[in-house]
């Protein structure tokens, strides 16, 4: 017995609804795929430019660790010259001149910056994301306050007591015209060997130094791990 007219209606109709949901299924699938993979390409660059940020510094962080032990160096030589019978000498100059150098922090925070404000949600590795927020604002923000207590307290306390016992402009002698180059020489070494005030002032900001140093070779340790975890990711999420 042959199918009615209406029943073959019935099954061709309900037949090109099946092909239009399969039809929009697969267009859903290939969009939501084609969102996925811009969204990670997107991620992948993201990343790959805040390594190129942190990697920077890293190297910056490296070089101000390097430039506070060596002006250390020279607070120590100081106050070991100090302790002698040494007289004045160009080493004792030299060595005012560099454990008076400061240091600052540029940090490359660019592409940071750029996440925080349009797109907390662009890193979508949740540990990730939680170290990367943790090195700009406690590490970094942490040298940038160091760095001004340092400047503000430290060595504006040290630059008086500096100012009052060294020669801190070239001076001119009666047998020339030309300057002489007298800067960072003692006005008065006998007393400045017993000037407790002086001595102090350079300790503190000895010590400050010293700890600003331990800090940064923390920071660096796990800047070193967070970049590392940071290639990973981009690593895996070219693999996906």
């Amino acid at each position: 017995k042959s199918a009615s007219p209406s029943g073959k209606y019935f099954k061709y109709a309900i037949g090109e609804i099946i092909l239009v949901v399969i039809g929009i299924l697969i267009a859903l699938q290939l969009n939501n795929w084609n969102e996925g993979r811009n969204n990670r390409n997107t991620e992948i660059k993201t990343l790959s430019q805040l390594n190129i940020d942190l990697k920077s510094n890293l190297e910056e962080i490296t070089e101000i660790r390097e430039y506070l032990v060596l002006t250390n160096g020279s607070g120590k030589k100081i106050l070991e010259h100090l302790d002698s019978k040494e007289q004045i000498t160009d080493s004792l100059k030299l060595w005012v001149e560099i454990f008076s150098g400061r240091s600052i922090f540029n940090n490359a925070n660019t592409i940071y910056k750029t996440i925080q404000n349009n797109n907390k949600n662009a890193i979508t590795n949740d540990s990730l994301r939680l170290e990367i927020t943790l090195m700009y604002e406690q590490d970094f923000e942490n040298i940038h306050k160091r760095e001004i207590m340092l400047n503000e307290e430290y060595f504006a306390l040290y630059t008086l007591e500096l100012n009052k016992n060294f020669k801190t402009s070239p001076s001119i002698s009666r047998d020339s015209e030309s300057p002489e180059p007298t800067v960072n020489t003692p006005i008065d070494l006998a007393q400045l060997k017993t000037n407790e005030q002086y001595k102090n002032t350079l300790v503190e900001t000895y010590n400050f130094k010293s700890l600003c140093i331990l800090k940064l070779t923390q920071t660096l340790a796990r800047l070193k791990v967070l970049i590392a975890a940071v290639d990973s990711e981009i690593v895996n999420l070219e693999s996906n």
